[in-house]
C-alpha cells in the first residue's frame, strides 16, 4: 500500500496568505494588476507549483527495493570427457564449438582388439552352455537309475554337483561376454551432457588410458547458465525484514533479478534467485547466491563479470 499524504486542512488559504505577505507580492501589488478572478487564478497556479515541488517530501517512496551486486557467469554444468578403456584414438567425431547432445559420439577408439575379445567370450559362453546341457541330461539319467536302484547314490550325487559347476561356469562366461561387449561399446566416447564441446585435447593416433587421467575434451552447458553473486549477510536480513518474512524461499519468490552487461546494456532475460550458499565466507562475511538465466544466444559466457540488479517487489 502506498503511504497516505496528510496535508493541513486549510493549506490553500494559508498558502495564499503567505504569498500575500511576501515582499515581491506586495511590490507588484497583485490586487492592482490582477484583480478578482485573475488574482485567485494566479494564487492557485502558484500553489499547484509549490505543492508539486514539495509533494515528494510527504513520504511517497518507491515500493521496490533495488540493490546492485557484482556477479560472475558460471556454467550450469561442466564435464571433462575422459576415456574409459585403454586404446588408440582412431577418429574425432565433432568440431570445436559444436553443440552436442547427451549420448552423441565424440571420439572413436580402435575397436578391433575389443571385437575379438567379444568373439572369444561368445565362444566360451557357447561351450559352457553345451556342457551345462550335457550335465543336466546326465543328472536326469542318474535320477532315473537311482529310483531303480541301478546306480550308486554317490554317482547320482556327483552328477548333481557337475550340473552346479556347469551352471557356475556358464554364469561366469555370460558375465565375461557382457564385460567384453561393454568394453567394445566404450570404443565410442560419448558426451555425458548436452552443451558446447571445446577443442579436442587428443589427436588421432594418440594412446589414451583411463588410469592416467587423460582429458579428451570439455563440455559446458551454456543454456541455461548460472550467475553467482555475493551478498552481505546483513543485507539478506534487511531484505527479509522488508519483505515481512523469515523464509528465504518466500523472499526469493518476491525478488526479480536482471543483469547489467559490461557494455551497460541490460540483459533481456530476467530471473529469480535459485539457491543460497550453505555457509558464510569467514574473510568477507558474504553469502553466495546463484540464479539461473536463459541464454539461447550465448550472450553470457563463463567468466563474464556482470552487475546483478535485485528488485524486491511488494
Amino acid at each position: 500500500m502506498m503511504p497516505r499524504v496528510h496535508l493541513p486542512r486549510f493549506w490553500l488559504p494559508c498558502l495564499a496568505w503567505r504569498m500575500r505577505r511576501l515582499r515581491f507580492v506586495r511590490k507588484i501589488r497583485l490586487d492592482r494588476y490582477f484583480p478578482g478572478r485573475a488574482r485567485v487564478g494566479l494564487i492557485f497556479a502558484l500553489s499547484v507549483v509549490i505543492f508539486v515541488c514539495w509533494f515528494p517530501r510527504f513520504g511517497f517512496a518507491s515500493e521496490v527495493l533495488e540493490q546492485k551486486f557484482d556477479g560472475i557467469v558460471v556454467p550450469r554444468l561442466w564435464v571433462q570427457v575422459t576415456p574409459q578403456i585403454h586404446g588408440v584414438i582412431s577418429r574425432i567425431l565433432f568440431a570445436p564449438g559444436q553443440r552436442v547432445s547427451k549420448g552423441d559420439p565424440l571420439f572413436e577408439i580402435e575397436p578391433d582388439d575389443f571385437a575379438i575379445s567379444v568373439r572369444i567370450a561368445q565362444a566360451e559362453l557357447d561351450e559352457s552352455r553345451a556342457r551345462l546341457s550335457m550335465a543336466e541330461d546326465a543328472v536326469g539319467r542318474q535320477r532315473q537309475l537311482l529310483k531303480q536302484n541301478s546306480t550308486p547314490q554317490q554317482t547320482a550325487r556327483q552328477s548333481e554337483v557337475d550340473v552346479e559347476i556347469a551352471r557356475a561356469t556358464n554364469a561366469r562366461n555370460e558375465a565375461a561376454l557382457d564385460k567384453a561387449q561393454l568394453a567394445l561399446s566404450r570404443t565410442h566416447v560419448l558426451a555425458a551432457i548436452s552443451g558446447i564441446v571445446g577443442h579436442p585435447q587428443a589427436a588421432p593416433g594418440a594412446l589414451v588410458e583411463p588410469t592416467t587421467g587423460t582429458v579428451l575434451a570439455e563440455i559446458v552447458q551454456l543454456d541455461p547458465i548460472l550467475v553467482s553473486f555475493d551478498v552481505p549477510y546483513n543485507e539478506r536480513q534487511r531484505a527479509l525484514d522488508n519483505a515481512g518474512t523469515t523464509t528465504t524461499e518466500e523472499l526469493f519468490q518476491r525478488i526479480t533479478l536482471s543483469l547489467e552487461l559490461p557494455s551497460g546494456r541490460i540483459y533481456e532475460h530476467s530471473s529469480k534467485p535459485e539457491y543460497l550458499g550453505s555457509q558464510i565466507d569467514q574473510s568477507t562475511g558474504m553469502l553466495t547466491i546463484w540464479a539461473e538465466f536463459s541464454n539461447p544466444d550465448r550472450v553470457l559466457l563463463p567468466g563474464l563479470k556482470v552487475r546483478v540488479i535485485s528488485r524486491l517487489n511488494d
